[in-house]
């Protein structure tokens, strides 16, 4: 339910942005409020669960995600409804958080690549039931009823992991709020400062920025010297584990930009209805959902370096591809290149989500689930700001407000959305060379596989020969 909510209001946004008749900039904090808070707690609640039970945490959040569910469906303004939203996105981070910890504890190390991948197929399903819902509820029963579609989904899914999930023993929780509250005040002025630009009230923006400058280093110097950091920067030390997560970090930027822009410009520039907006935006996911497995089965057999640059490589040319659209283009245009986007992240999702669940310790598994949440929807955050802002450069904001675009204006639209594009295909650039900079070739990992083997032996050795010679002098003794 998490990545289907996180997609499941791209669709809807013209239309919200109509019917409260509020321009790009204010109907974006729909979704960024969801995210912002989202990204905030997510590292908070990994750390939590690591201490009170993943499972818990999990069941916690579940319960309230169905409660603002509720409550974002009966919002009377804009402003409520970008408020539940945010409460939304805090009962989102418990589940998320620890979601894949729980993968974790669930499968052996030889099948972690097969089950992320199956962990990425759920993400996908998410974000492809999501415009789709979206798209068809919302041109047939409002927008509010894309919120109402959780409340059934929810309770059965409570029911189900209530009676099926084992709950871990409680330990004495260690709780770092300074450090929860400077990451959450830090992120929340860095996006209001890309905010700021967008509506070109620079000044605000500058003060802003040096504000959420001066927050970035409190929020280092806390999580350094304190004991039991939200965030423990030291991990990021270790090379491998942070290429793996700036290359995500690109990878859920450049998805997370075409969900949020297509949708303008199919509605717009092509008039496209929700429900065929909504299925177009279906390609990317559908493609991931089945891909995303047998890419992890690869990673698992022969590495994750070689599928991981190949999915760069090709987001890279899906991404480029996207320039040659135009205001005479069709929806068959757009589904085809997004479906080779998906081919894209799906070769390298479940290579690199192993590569970084693998790289660390096992009594780290929460604090890397977390990590990797925090990467992936902190993506999908800058990557609302940054398209806003490219579309913006394109068009002016108020023109957007409006229901169908035409000559200039559509080019226009257009023009931004390859701004859009093109921005991503820098990203996925940068993909393919993390591929190489932080993932193992096979060979590699069997070569420190045999190190550590050797090196078991040769302990083993010794102790069979000491508890040999023992008995010799035993029996010496004895004669």
């Amino acid at each position: 339910m998490v990545p289907i909510n996180a997609s499941i209001i791209n669709v809807s946004l013209p239309t919200i942005s109509t019917y409260f008749g509020v321009g790009l900039s204010t109907v974006q904090w729909v979704l960024t409020s969801y995210l912002i808070t989202l990204l905030g707690f997510v590292l908070f609640f990994s750390r939590f669960g690591d201490f009170y039970g993943q499972e818990r945490v999990y069941l916690a959040g579940l319960a309230g995600f169905v409660t603002t569910s509720l409550l974002c469906s009966l919002s009377p303004s804009i402003e409520w409804l970008i408020l539940f939203r945010g409460l939304q996105g805090l009962a989102a981070a418990m589940m998320i958080s620890v979601s894949m910890a729980l993968v974790r504890k669930s499968f052996p190390s030889q099948y972690l690549g097969r089950a992320l991948g199956i962990y990425a197929v759920a993400i996908a399903a998410g974000l492809a039931l999501g415009p789709a819902i979206g798209g068809i509820l919302s041109g047939f029963l409002g927008w509010k009823s894309i919120f109402l579609v959780n409340l059934p989904v929810g309770i059965l899914d409570f029911i189900f992991c209530y009676m099926i999930l084992k709950r871990s023993q409680k330990t004495r929780v260690k709780w770092d709020i300074p450090g929860t509250v400077l990451q959450f005040i830090c992120l929340f002025l860095t996006v209001y400062t890309l905010n700021m630009v967008e509506e070109a009230s620079y000044t605000t923006a500058i003060i802003t920025g040096v504000m959420a400058l001066i927050t970035l280093g409190l929020f280092i110097y806390q999580e350094l010297r304190t004991e039991n950091p939200v965030l423990n920067l030291k991990l990021f030390k270790n090379r491998k584990f942070s290429a793996f997560s700036l290359s995500l970090h690109f990878n859920y930027m450049c998805m997370y930009m075409m969900f949020f822009a297509v949708p303008f410009y199919l509605q717009k520039v092509l008039h496209l209805d929700q429900a065929t907006t909504g299925l177009v935006l279906t390609a990317s996911p559908v493609i991931m959902m089945t891909v995303a497995p047998l890419s992890g089965m690869v990673a698992d057999k022969f590495g994750s370096r070689f599928p991981a640059f190949m999915g760069g490589v090709v987001s890279t040319v899906a991404l480029l591809s996207m320039t040659q659209l135009t205001v005479d283009s069709n929806a068959w245009d757009v589904f085809f290149r997004l479906a080779l986007l998906g081919l894209g992240a799906a070769l390298f999702q479940s290579p690199t989500n192993k590569a970084l669940m693998s790289e660390l310790p096992s009594e780290n598994a929460g604090m890397a689930s977390g990590i990797l949440a925090t990467t992936r929807n902190l993506g999908m955050v800058f990557a609302v700001c940054y398209a806003g802002l490219l579309l913006h450069s394109a068009i002016p904001a108020e023109l957007i407000e409006s229901s169908a675009l035409y000559g200039a204006d559509a080019a226009n639209l257009t023009s931004g959305l390859h701004l859009v594009v093109i921005f991503g295909a820098i990203l996925s650039i940068g993909m393919a060379i993390l591929s190489f900079t932080g993932l193992k070739n096979k060979k590699e990992s069997i070569i420190e596989y045999e190190k550590v083997a050797v090196e078991k032996t040769i302990q083993v050795e010794r102790k069979v020969v000491g508890t040999i010679s023992n008995l010799v002098m035993v029996m010496t003794k004895h004669q």
